[in-house]
């Protein structure tokens, strides 16, 4: 039957053309299920094609049972591979999918491919939430002093390269070629922010080796002349050298423009300093192989300053630290 003779007997181009659009019917099809339940029988019904394997209320059961954790549904570690989720839908639903087809299903749940963070075990949760809700609105009330506030930390550099990922032809795994040799390059970074949030600076050292009290001292001495005498609250960990009885002493005969607080231990993630050793070595030192460690410091050297250059980026910083002025 022709679709000219359906508009005839009443049925809309709109419910013909829909019809047309999401079958393989031919028209005589469509005819006989007019003439069988007439232009309701015609209306599209659901989604063309084969329905789905996993239903939304199957899908609901993976995610409870993914949500619990690999550890929880029987695998050794924390890591779920598109083989462990297939075994967890058949397991939950019945269903069994080809692993190359999975990533589909988890899409449909919002998951994506990710990088899991590393925290210690000793890390106390309590203590620092404690700390961020009770003790920083108090070192923020730095302002009364009118004293900037400064988060400090030390990292390092060798000529072992900052290993990250890279395009390539496929199959032709790219390789980095560098020295073993094990010199560092220490450095030690400031971040400082004014209490009002109208102003940050990042100030820098470099030295061979490692930091130690003395060196620590000279640098919180560069520190105070950077930003021209002006009172500092300074925030870091508990690093051995931050708490020798040296340190101790120099920070007591500072006290007139120095105050000095210690961060929850295993907390590094409230440093905002250590975004900054993740923004350079994910961008000048990222896949980098050297020959000295002289020429790491030229390179280590213009990354900071990059840096420090951009002054969004440290409020950027604080900001991924669930921290704010």
């Amino acid at each position: 039957m022709r679709a000219v003779d359906l508009f005839a007997k009443g049925v809309s181009q709109t419910d013909i053309g829909r019809e047309l659009e999401v079958s393989h019917q031919t028209v005589s099809d469509w005819h006989k299920q007019w003439l069988v339940g007439g232009k309701q029988a015609l209306k599209r019904t659901g989604q063309p094609g084969r329905p789905r394997k996993v239903t939304d209320a199957d899908l609901a059961k993976v995610e409870r049972a993914l949500q619990k954790g690999p550890k929880a549904n029987g695998y050794p570690t924390d890591l779920w591979t598109l083989a462990r989720v297939t075994e967890v839908i058949e397991n939950t639903t019945g269903v069994k999918y080809h692993p190359g087809h999975v990533w589909k299903v988890l899409r449909r749940m919002g998951w994506s491919r990710q990088r899991p963070a590393r925290k210690a075990m000793e890390r106390d949760d309590e203590a620092i939430e404690q700390w961020v809700n009770d003790r920083w609105p108090k070192v923020k009330n730095s302002r009364a002093r009118d004293a900037w506030i400064v988060f400090q930390d030390e990292s390092g550099f060798s000529l072992l390269p900052s290993v990250r990922s890279t395009w390539a032809p496929k199959g032709q795994t790219p390789v980095l070629h560098h020295h073993f040799n094990w010199k560092r390059l220490s450095m030690s970074a400031a971040l400082c922010f004014q209490p009002d949030g109208t102003e940050a600076s990042l100030v820098f050292g470099m030295q061979p080796g490692a930091y130690n009290d003395e060196s620590l001292m000279e640098f919180l001495a560069e520190l105070h002349r950077h930003l021209y005498g002006d009172k500092v609250t300074l925030i870091w960990d508990g690093l051995p050298s931050h708490r020798s009885r040296a340190m101790q002493a120099f920070i007591k005969k500072q006290r007139k423009w120095l105050v000095v607080e210690r961060l929850p231990a295993y907390a590094p993630d409230l440093n905002p300093v250590e975004q900054v050793w993740g923004n350079l070595k994910g961008s000048e030192l990222a896949n980098l192989c050297l020959d000295t460690i002289g020429e790491a410091e030229e390179i280590v050297d213009q990354g900071l300053c990059r840096i420090g250059n951009e002054t969004r980026l440290a409020f950027a910083f604080l900001r991924h630290c669930g921290l704010k002025l």
